[in-house]
């Protein structure tokens, strides 16, 4: 490179990653070249693959993940260096912004090593390796089959590593063989519709995508009559179920037992209580909501357990209070409602200002109204209901309310409807002296989503369109003076029907047509005319 007199330092490009350079400088003058100075330097290695992992291990498959290296890639190779698979051999190329990959048709239980570099225009860097594993074709381990009842039994097992399922299969002496697929999620299940008496061979076996793996294999006999036939669960509420079941003949007693299904393990404790031989119900109360429980009644003769009977329920989990709205208000009281909540006990209502500490009050779940009096005028308050299980609350509702001020606002005057249409009414009224707009609101008698309006002061009638035809509605106005509104005054109206073509009339008929003629119905846009065969 030749340089400039004046030129102090120079970019030398173009070298090759990891290789020792000496460089020297040389002074030229007039027809003569100085003494020279010369520096040796080691360019630096390309950047490697980071953070090179086994992501997820499968029977016959290493998903592997990296972080690319910073600078301008071309792609990645990814190889197994040595395989000690015979005539096995795994090279991929990838493009510079993948990040993982999927190695497949491995042997399941090998250790492999991978490794990967990545591609730059200037060449390849140093590879980075990984030792991986695949999975092991493996039976289920824990398999246990237990409380036989006369049709029934339940099975238990511990997860599979890598197994996105599982196949149980119950066969009887006879040969009668049932089998049921259930996702990887499942490590329990309850076979019902067996037979009385009758002994069973039972299996498990983990699938794993298409392949299915080692059976494990254990034997159950369920019980004869003399266990419970029918065990019934009612009544379910957030806390509490009522338990049913048939008398059995010569049972001195027996014995209840519940407790949270595994996969709501911690919602509550394991349970029992010991009952008479003449008790067939018992009210189970104190237990958690919206949790499933597995529940197994005992057959007791005397000092010894008989067989039992399971089945499984869940309690409901608790409601929000419904339809909570503010019905009136003054300057110092707000009057409340809402609909009640089937297995409520009770009621807990809190309000607050910004400036005064929160106040609650419990009520009774027959009370569905409460007015909370002593406020301050013109304040700001935040009310909060839910209902109360028991020992539990439920979800919080609120609302917000500014109270009135002392001063009554005059309630509108001479509320009418002056004018009926198919789908509207025009209102009128009487102008309120100090009102700054008025608030106009309505909704179907029968039901439905209520809608307001809110005009100026300058108005005095409105409008109400886009209604039902053939209905009823409330319609209630009222006055507001800046942030308050006085009374609603109330009237009804229903709308009119559609107009009715009158004077349907066939004219000329002839073998193969006839003219019709009917009344001219006033404000249409037009008609609808269909005809068909009477035979048709």
């Amino acid at each position: 490179m030749e340089l400039k007199a004046d030129v102090s330092t120079a970019l030398v490009t173009a070298l090759s990653p990891k290789t020792d350079y000496t460089l020297t400088v040389y002074a030229i003058y007039p027809n003569l070249i100085g003494d020279s100075a010369t520096v040796s330097v080691q360019t630096t290695q390309l950047p490697l693959v980071s953070n090179f992992r086994v992501i997820e291990e499968g029977l016959f498959s290493l998903r592997l993940g990296w972080t690319p290296p910073v600078g301008k890639l071309t792609g990645f190779k990814i190889f197994i260096p040595r395989s000690n698979r015979p005539g096995f051999t795994y090279e991929h190329l990838l493009p510079g912004d993948t990040s993982s990959h999927v190695i497949d048709s491995l042997e399941e239980d090998r250790k492999y090593t991978v490794s990967i570099y990545a591609i730059y225009p200037e060449g390849p860097s140093e590879p980075v390796s990984l030792v991986g594993k695949t999975l092991k074709l493996i039976p289920v381990q824990k398999f246990l089959v237990q409380n036989a009842t006369t049709d029934t039994f339940q099975a238990r097992w511990s997860s599979v590593r890598g197994a996105t399922g599982y196949r149980l299969t119950w066969s009887a002496p006879d040969g009668d063989i049932e089998n049921i697929n259930l996702d990887d999620t499942f490590n329990f299940y309850m076979v019902q519709g067996l037979r009385t008496g009758s002994d069973y061979t039972v299996t498990i076996n983990p699938i794993f995508g298409d392949i299915e793996g080692p059976i494990t294999t254990t034997t159950i006999k369920t019980l004869e009559s003399s266990a419970v036939q029918s065990l019934k669960v009612s009544g379910l509420s957030t806390s509490s179920a009522i338990i049913s079941w048939n008398s059995v003949p010569g049972a001195t007693g027996y014995r209840l037992a519940w407790g949270p299904t595994p996969e709501f393990h911690g919602r509550d404790r394991t349970r029992q209580f010991a009952l008479n031989g003449s008790t067939t119900e018992y009210h189970l109360k104190n237990a958690a909501h919206d949790t499933e429980y597995v529940l197994t009644l005992y057959v007791l003769f005397g000092p010894a357990v008989g067989p039992g009977i399971a089945t499984t329920f869940r309690t409901s989990p608790l409601g929000y209070v419904s339809n909570f709205k503010v019905t009136s208000y003054t300057s110092t009281t707000i009057d409340l409602e809402w609909s009640p909540i089937v297995g409520a006990t009770e009621y807990k209502l809190t309000w607050r200002s910004d400036a005064s500490k929160l106040q609650s009050h419990y009520l009774d779940r027959s009370l569905l109204f409460y007015r909370i009096k002593d406020l301050i005028p013109q304040i700001s308050y935040t009310i909060s209901i839910c209902a109360v299980y028991g020992n539990s609350e439920g979800p919080e509702i609120s609302l917000s309310q500014l109270t009135g001020t002392e001063e009554k606002i005059p309630t509108v005057k001479d509320v009418k409807v002056v004018d009926v249409g198919v789908n509207s009414f025009t209102l009128s009224w009487r102008r309120t002296p100090g009102a700054s707009r008025y608030k106009i609101s309505w909704i179907p008698v029968l039901g439905g989503v209520e809608k307001s309006h809110t005009l100026s002061a300058a108005y005095n009638t409105y409008t109400i369109k886009n209604l039902r035809e053939s209905s009823a509605y409330k319609i209630q106005v009222s006055s507001v003076m800046g942030r308050r509104e006085g009374s609603a005054v109330l009237v009804t109206a229903r709308t009119l029907d559609l107009p009715k073509v009158e004077g349907l009339a066939a004219l000329n008929t002839t073998d193969s047509s006839t003219v019709l003629n009917w009344t001219r119905v006033s404000g249409v846009s037009g008609y609808l005319l269909s005809w068909r065969h009477i035979s048709g």
